[in-house]
């Protein structure tokens, strides 16, 4: 059953919602590394799921709205993106459509195009951006929640202080009419295109050669 999209509004009001959670409940943590630390706010998150009577899955399969073009790289013929690709939370709720939500440190990732996708389809995106300074541009209907974590050299370890409540929520610009319904064709589309390959002889995927 489809969703009816969601405004970056819903996203807005889930990103200030989870700051307030966290600076309720003192959040921080020092001397991490960043799988840790990408771990630990992983765990914050899903505690915020739980104390908003949601429930959510880790590493969530979803799939682009445009699908993967071939590449050449070389001697190396790669698909991109994936053909398969996941989120690091959906969030489901019973009274909205599901949350998209992804934890990352870097501004080049794949983390925005996933989200992108997502409140393409009516679906709030909230991706919580720690450490670094901010540059990518959101896309329409993402919220990003920034924490603001340190670092130290040698062994490289990260901490962030209790969170206030002031972090730094931004937003990407209003889905519009015209986008939904052309994510939507193109999603339909892709999906048609996709049994339409099932039915047929697989062909030979990407190879890699070897010197």
């Amino acid at each position: 059953m489809a969703h009816e999209p969601t405004e970056t509004g819903e996203s807005e009001s889930l990103a200030v919602s989870l700051r307030t959670y966290l600076s309720e409940t003192g959040f921080s943590f020092t001397g991490l590394t960043g799988k840790a630390a990408t771990q630990s706010i992983t765990r914050a998150v899903v505690q915020w799921v739980g104390a908003s009577g949601w429930r959510c899955r880790t590493e969530a399969q979803m799939r682009y709205i445009d699908p993967p073009r071939l590449k050449n790289g070389g001697c190396i013929a790669y698909w991109e993106p994936s053909w398969s690709a996941y989120l690091d939370l959906r969030v489901i709720r019973k009274d909205g459509p599901p949350i998209a939500v992804e934890i990352d440190r870097a501004d080049e990732s794949t983390a925005v195009d996933k989200l992108r996708d997502e409140a393409l389809r009516g679906r709030p995106a909230l991706w919580i951006r720690w450490h670094g300074a901010l540059r990518t541009e959101l896309p329409a209907g993402v919220a990003r929640l920034h924490l603001p974590t340190r670092s130290s050299k040698a062994p490289l370890r990260y901490s962030l202080a209790p969170v206030t409540g002031t972090e730094a929520i931004t937003l990407g610009p209003a889905v519009t009419p015209e986008a939904r319904a052309d994510a939507l064709r193109r999603d339909q589309q892709r999906i048609a295109d996709e049994k339409r390959a099932a039915a047929r002889p697989q062909e030979p995927g990407p190879t890699r050669c070897y010197w």
